[in-house]
């Protein structure tokens, strides 16, 4: 019954946005996005004109002469053609009319050579971050305007084809603007310029971090046998497909089941179950198609010679799946704009990670481009970058794209403009193992005068102009580096390599009967130098037994064996019982070296194997418990006076399962929050290099946050730190010459202030917030401590945080809408191709699930958020009171706000910490610092005022201290 009311809501819903969009939309005349200002026209071909007006207007193009008409469709979609052009630097006047009254005139239009442009974050780089830069800088300042041209498509992300885009700086850049053009199509427009003596044009469509799924068109996918899993995804996402309505209808049952299951888990305590995700590409925002839907099928067919390529990183674990899915990039793209005989230029991936022989790296992933180049030779050219030598191979983003780019311009010269010149390195072929040996042999057109041992040198020298060369020089006298053998073992060694005639002869001492051989087969081969005599690299290879080798890897759902490309199949094997789970997790806060609260239940708490017997002993104290089916387990130990002789805590889940933690003493437990100072201000300046360390003090103990993460989403209770341990948090004693770090400033004059002989004296210290991150007291605040507030000013901040917890009322709301938003797209979709529509006007992609985060409210107001990363993995634990101060940044956007967002917090403080009360100090900013504050009403709280911000923390570290004697 909820169902069909929901259906029926979406119905009205989808009926008035229909209405008001007819009613609203008038289509003016307006040009296809690459038709701007300062474009350049491709010669010597057809060119496409496009764009839309109201339907049955009369569009007029003129241009060069020419006069093209075309009157609009019922989609109010017109093209003419315009016949073939000749280059011309002539800046000259593009003029569209409508019948309708209107006219557009584009200025300063050329016409030479134009190249589509596509990848991730490589092509995106721009000139001034990279070895381009000079180059950049001399086009921008010449005083003459070099006609070099740039249009950079923004992203969109879409599920069907979309007509419309928008691009950077409102279309076509000019050289004035170079340094923010790609630095890779810079370097090869410019060498085309330089060649050709025409204007060059790049037409840029690329995005950041991104998959080839999302460039590639979608008939592409669908006509290649081996690309099943990325299909599906697009199908399942396509309601307009009988799989799809099948994924959606399944969706809806799903997403209801899980609902329920949430709130059950959510009041039990426990993490929630996973949310099932809408089908296919309709839950994704770089799913398969969705980049070439937005932001490369709006500039299709611009009239354009040939494409570049970029990418890879991003696909680097997929194995020889990813040549397929190259093979579906070109042929789509071949497909979309009409040119079967598309020419497609690619870079092989650079160099990037260790330069050891023993780090695979990138090595796949560029076999893997180098089977697809080898199997898709017609008008396809494969740019080798192994030989850059980085100057920090760790680094993604390589800095040299001058010389790729060089690369790039010497295939489109060679092949598409009928220069005579060398475009590529030597090509493997193939070996013959002969004996001992191995001779490799190399495609005969890629030799260009035969092979040579050769240097390029090394990026860090790039600013001596003999340090760093393109092409390559020979030299005769050093040895060929990077080549390897095996044997049947598989076990690599590295191996003497020599030129013979146009081949190589690889042998090495520690394999007597090579059956495998390869040459800089590895992450970042650093003067890998087998070269050409026109100064280009070697392809890199590694095969074994005649054929090139891959690794196995999976590609999403499905299981690809790389040497066959088949897809294993669905058997299944009787798995063996698995032995019974066996854990044991103590709270963080228990760590070598801690200090307990005195005179309070001693809490202590963790995780084990469901049903699991847990003991737990403290001194003389013994208590036992059971881990409850959350895998929860706590006890409160009887209290304790203070003392200063170190004891342990022992804990034991099961036979072998234990926990141990030595030198535990008893005493006060000071919990600070706030500022970022708390964990970064030091008692010892690391400044003041010739000054004595501050003075030991016996029996004072810190616990700080060494990482730099404050925040999470959801409460924290298994883990504090990330990062493997790197950044684990130690209790550390107030003694500086045997332990430098010490503890920090606060704390230590905070316990010498204090003054308490004999009464150790512990310190959690967590801080959150900082020059990009707001932590207002409300973020210190549990869920617990918030969920019931009713105060006008936060309820859209905790209105944001219910919504992660499903039994909420605002939770359960937001779900209904979106039911209702989901089915309303949905059938928006269904009504648009029914009416044989225009499905560029569909939603570009479906709802998302309500989520903090998603509305008008800044994640760093979001509630609890440092609290779930600061307090929940400590907490309940028993203390001596709470500290809190403040920095600008802990600070409510309206500060007269504050003083309620204060008292929440302090009101939340006995339930965190498993305390009936709890002693409150806090340090208050004064109305002559802060505009607008005003001093929190809390019970019982001790507090300091400052009229500043401090510096130091020594002076409130004092008066706080002071607070307690009174």
């Amino acid at each position: 019954m909820r169902r069909w009311m929901l259906m029926i809501i979406a119905t009205l819903l989808v009926a008035l946005t229909t209405k008001a969009t007819a009613e609203d939309a008038v289509q003016k005349l307006e040009l296809a996005p690459p038709f701007t200002d300062n474009m350049i026209l491709q010669r010597q071909s057809k060119v496409p004109v496009w764009g839309f007006d109201k339907p049955g207007s009369q569009i007029t193009v003129e241009f060069a002469g020419q006069k093209k008409s075309a009157v609009t469709d019922k989609m109010g979609d017109w093209r003419v053609d315009l016949d073939t052009l000749e280059a011309s630097a002539e800046e000259r006047e593009f003029k569209v009319d409508s019948s309708r009254g209107t006219s557009v005139t584009l200025k300063g239009v050329l016409v030479g050579e134009v190249w589509f442009a596509s990848g991730q974050s490589n092509m995106v780089w721009t000139t001034g971050k990279s070895m381009v830069s000079s180059l950049a800088r001399d086009i921008a300042k010449a005083p003459k305007d070099l006609p070099i041209r740039e249009i950079n498509v923004n992203t969109v992300s879409a599920l069907y084809p979309k007509k419309k885009a928008t691009s950077e700086n409102n279309g076509w850049k000019r050289s004035k603007d170079v340094g923010g053009f790609s630095a890779l199509s810079l370097s090869f427009a410019y060498e085309l310029h330089k060649e050709l003596n025409v204007p060059v044009g790049i037409l840029l469509s690329a995005h950041s971090n991104t998959r080839i799924e999302a460039f590639a068109q979608r008939q592409g996918f669908e006509v290649h046998p081996g690309l099943k899993v990325d299909v599906d995804l697009m199908h399942d996402g396509d309601v307009l497909t009988e799989q799809g309505h099948k994924a959606f209808q399944k969706y809806y049952h799903d997403i209801a089941a899980w609902q329920k299951a949430a709130i059950t888990a959510s009041q039990a305590g426990t993490s929630l179950p996973r949310r099932p995700e809408l089908p296919g590409i309709a839950g994704m925002w770089r799913g398969p198609s969705q980049f070439f839907n937005g932001k490369i099928s709006p500039v299709v067919p611009y009239a354009v010679r040939g494409a570049l390529w970029c990418q890879g990183e991003a696909n680097s674990d997929d194995g020889l799946i990813y040549a397929s899915r190259m093979e579906a990039l070109v042929n789509g793209w071949r497909n979309a704009w009409g040119m079967p005989d598309m020419p497609f230029y690619f870079t092989q991936m650079q160099p990037y990670g260790s330069p050891g022989p023993e780090s695979g790296g990138f090595a796949d992933i560029r076999q893997v481009q180098f089977e697809f180049f080898l199997k898709n030779r017609k008008n396809v050219g494969m740019v080798v970058q192994t030989d850059l030598n980085q100057a920090n191979p760790g680094g993604i983003h390589y800095s040299n794209k001058l010389h790729p780019g060089m690369r790039l311009a010497r295939w489109a010269l060679a092949k598409q403009y009928g220069k005579d010149i060398p475009y590529t390195g030597p090509i493997y072929e193939g070996y013959k193992a002969d004996g001992d040996k191995v001779i490799v042999s190399f495609e005969k057109d890629s030799l260009f005068g035969g092979l040579m041992v050769g240097s390029k040198g090394m990026e860090k020298d790039s600013k001596n102009p003999d340090g760093y060369v393109e092409p390559a020089r020979p030299t005769p006298d050093a040895k060929l580096n990077h080549f390897r053998l095996c044997g049947e073992n598989r076990k690599w060694f590295a191996a003497d390599a020599v030129i013979q005639g146009d081949t190589v002869v690889v042998t090495s001492k520690d394999v007597p009967k090579p059956v495998g051989v390869q040459y800089a087969y590895n992450a970042a081969p650093e003067n890998c130098n087998l070269y050409n005599k026109a100064g280009l690299p070697a392809t890199p290879f590694a095969a074994v037994n005649g054929q090139l080798i891959f690794q196995k890897t999976k590609a999403s759902a499905a299981a690809v064996t790389v040497e066959t490309g088949e897809v294993d199949g669905d058997a299944k094997t009787e798995e063996a019982p698995k032995p019974a789970r066996k854990f044991l997790h103590v709270a963080e806060y228990y760590r070598d070296g801690v200090v307990v609260q005195r005179e309070k239940p001693i809490l202590v708490w963790g995780h084990a194997a469901a049903g699991a017997k847990v003991t737990v002993k403290l001194g003389d104290s013994v208590q036992t418990t059971e881990a409850n089916p959350l895998e929860q387990w706590s006890v409160a130990l009887p209290a304790m006076k203070a003392t200063i002789d170190p004891i342990s805590l022992v804990v034991e889940a099961g036979e072998g399962v234990r926990r141990e933690v030595k030198n535990i003493r008893i005493g006060d437990v000071w919990f600070l929050t706030g500022t970022s100072m708390i964990t970064s201000n030091m008692a010892q300046d690391s400044r003041a290099k010739d000054a004595p360390p501050p003075e030991a003090l016996p029996l004072v103990y810190e616990f700080k946050r060494n990482t730099k993460a404050s925040t999470n989403s959801t409460p924290r209770k298994r883990g504090f730190e990330t990062g493997g341990g790197k950044y684990r948090s130690r209790w550390l004693p107030a003694d500086y010459a045997k332990n430098p770090e010490g503890v920090t400033q606060f704390a230590y004059e905070f316990a010498k202030a204090l003054n308490r002989p004999g009464v150790p004296q512990g310190f959690v210290s967590m801080s959150g917030g900082g020059k990009d991150q707001r932590a207002t007291p409300l973020s210190w605040t549990s869920y617990a401590g918030v969920k019931h507030v009713k105060h006008p000013a936060f309820e859209p901040w905790i209105n944001e945080i219910l919504l992660q917890y499903p039994e909420s009322e605002v939770a359960r709301k937001a779900f209904d809408k979106y039911i209702v938003d989901v089915t309303a797209c949905e059938k928006t979709i269904l009504d648009i191709a029914k009416a044989g529509g225009d499905l560029s006007l569909a939603p570009q992609q479906f709802p998302g699930f309500p989520a903090p985060g998603g509305s008008a409210v800044p994640g760093d107001l979001v509630p609890t958020y440092t609290y779930n990363w600061c307090i929940s993995p400590m907490t309940p634990m028993a203390v001596a009171g709470v500290i809190w101060i403040p920095s600008d940044y802990n600070i409510s956007p309206n500060p007269a706000d504050y003083a309620a967002e204060l008292e929440i917090y302090a009101k939340s403080l006995p339930e965190t910490y498993g305390q009936n009360q709890i002693e409150f100090i806090y340090a208050q900013p004064s109305a002559k610092l802060v505009k607008g504050i005003t001093a929190p009403a809390i019970l019982d709280a001790k507090s300091v005022t400052f009229d500043a911000w401090p510096k130091s923390l020594k002076e409130l570290a004092i008066q706080m201290a002071e607070t307690q004697k009174k």
